[in-house]
């Protein structure tokens, strides 16, 4: 097959494909004058869970999670975040769309001529231009143009013979980087390191939402001590009057002073404004986990009050030692896989000016094929060139002009090297330092997040080994109060006792009781911070982060 012939064929596809292209165009117009159809978060009336009784909603611990993945405003944020790294892969990969242009101008000019040989006393050109082109690049650092044009002249000139003369011209440009870029397009770093991104953006998400997920279980469990706590106090306060009113019938018949009943009341009135705090501080816990559950402005619109359901039952201690617990650590914590994408991203954009270190060698190559055609005019010059008369007209046109830019008879080859040579390249030296810095910094922050997390799972077996034998001691102190108080209302109701010291019984086992129900609550709070320790939150919650990156996205 001939170069003419192959071009021909080329040239062919080419017009085929750009009317292809623009036809898909057509009927995808809408796309340029309206919003991208993207993925969307769709938040409405807030996703509620838990069993509702009376002016109570009955809520687990697994159903609070679920409704703060879905809810909570924040780590909604965060998934947009994830969303919008997609999307700016997206944009860098458009890079190597094709492009098309197309371009039609009309110019009309009339002139004053200043010599007879310009053709008349004054010259009026008609221009008219239409081109097309298409280019595309490719990752390899290929770029291929195509372009046509073609300009038909209508002139009142004399000394014209085609009139209106029609030019046209096909050309076909290769370029190829030799060096800077070889194999490997510049564009294709870009896109490498935003994908890294989205990889660390999906991981912060999963951070975060570690982090939601302990605040809620913080809050939950708090709500439940805080709900324990109110019972606490309401017993107290009905074992205050209780002996308030057996010292009140006492001293109506003259076995009791006036002091003891006195005593009495000022134990019942305190105890009464130690429950009305517990009651007050249940409600504002409750309001800080509507708060982290919900979207409401107001966690007053939560209808109802929030009680836990689940028990606040103890975990079993943890079999894993330290190191099996820090590797799991290593290779599952949200802050590690974070540090490892930065390093990878921070390795390519080194790569990135490593290639920029180099010469820009570019290889150029093109052909091209012209045509003219046009109504011929011969004109007999023999009398002189002042309005020569017309003697014969050839009729022509475009069908001329492009058989013979088709035939091949009139062409063109382009053969070259480009080459830049920076003198001293101190920018791109300076480029490759900082980005040989940033890989450095990168794997130190990856050694100071290991070390954080040994941190973290040290104080987490630290604190569930001490609240565990805080619980032992308190459980001990419960008991013991409890026998005494026994003791001593025996020895009230025999008139053995004072007021003051079934007072102090009271008050002593009260205290136990608070004591030992804060461990129980540190203690179940503890095994989650362990969990966040180890990055096993998403695990122990049977949440994948897929399925956590879809809620809510339409």
């Amino acid at each position: 097959m001939s170069l003419r012939k192959l071009t021909f064929g080329l040239l062919v596809l080419f017009l085929f494909g750009s009317f292809q292209f623009v036809n898909a165009q057509g009927q995808v117009l809408g796309r340029y004058f309206k919003d991208e159809q993207r993925a969307k978060l769709v938040l409405g009336q807030p996703f509620l869970a838990g069993t509702r009784v009376g002016d109570k909603t009955h809520l687990s611990e697994k159903q609070a999670i679920e409704m703060a993945l879905a809810n909570n405003l924040e780590i909604n944020i965060e998934r947009q975040t994830v969303i919008g790294g997609r999307w700016r892969v997206n944009q860098l990969e458009g890079f190597y769309d094709p492009r098309t242009t197309m371009a039609l101008n009309w110019d009309r000019q009339k002139t004053p001529a200043a010599s007879v040989l310009e053709g008349g006393t004054s010259v009026t050109n008609v221009l008219t231009s239409v081109s097309t082109g298409y280019a595309q690049t490719w990752s390899t650092g290929t770029t291929l143009e195509a372009n046509f044009a073609g300009v038909r002249n209508r002139t009142t000139n004399f000394f014209s013979s085609l009139v209106p003369a029609i030019n046209t011209q096909v050309d076909v440009t290769f370029r190829q980087a030799l060096l800077r870029g070889f194999g490997r397009a510049s564009q294709e770093y870009l896109i490498e390191i935003s994908r890294r991104n989205v990889d660390i953006s999906e991981q912060e998400f999963r951070r975060r939402a570690s982090e939601l997920i302990l605040q809620v279980q913080d809050r939950y469990w708090e709500l439940e001590h805080a709900l324990g706590d109110v019972q606490v106090r309401e017993k107290s306060l009905q074992l205050a009057q209780t002996v308030l009113a057996q010292n009140r019938e006492r001293f109506a018949v003259g076995s009791a002073a006036r002091l003891q009943v006195v005593e009495s009341e000022s134990e019942a009135a305190l105890r009464q404004e130690e429950l009305i705090r517990s009651r007050y501080s249940y409600r504002l816990v409750q309001d800080q986990l509507i708060r982290l559950i919900t979207n409401y402005e107001d966690p007053r619109q939560f209808a109802g009050d929030v009680v836990p359901a689940d028990p606040a039952s103890i975990p079993n201690l943890p079999v894993d030692s330290f190191e099996e617990l820090q590797r799991a650590a290593i290779a599952s914590r949200p802050e590690t896989q974070q540090a490892e994408l930065q390093i990878a991203a921070e390795r390519i954009n080194l790569d990135q000016t490593r290639d920029r270190l180099r010469p820009n060698l570019e290889l150029v190559a093109g052909y091209q094929q012209f045509g003219l055609g046009g109504t011929l005019i011969n004109r007999d010059f023999s009398r002189g060139f002042l309005n020569p008369p017309v003697i014969g007209i050839v009729p022509g046109g475009l069908g001329d002009a492009l058989d013979q830019m088709f035939t091949g008879g009139y062409y063109g080859y382009m053969l070259g090297l480009t080459l830049q040579l920076p003198v001293f390249n101190r920018e791109a030296r300076a480029e490759n330092a900082q980005a040989q810095i940033a890989v450095d910094q990168a794997q130190l922050r990856n050694q100071a997040a290991r070390q954080t997390i040994g941190l973290e799972i040290r104080e987490a077996l630290t604190q569930i080994e001490m609240n565990r034998a805080r619980l032992e001691a308190v459980s001990t102190a419960v008991r013991a109060a409890e026998e005494r108080l026994v003791a001593e209302q025996a020895r009230f109701d025999a008139g053995m006792a004072t007021t003051r010291e079934l007072i102090e019984a009271q008050r002593d086992l009260l205290q136990a009781q608070t004591v030992r129900l804060r461990a129980q609550i540190d203690l179940i709070k503890n095994y989650a911070l362990l969990d966040r320790a180890t990055g096993r939150t998403f695990e122990r919650q049977n949440i994948r982060l897929v399925d956590a990156l879809a809620i809510n996205v339409k």
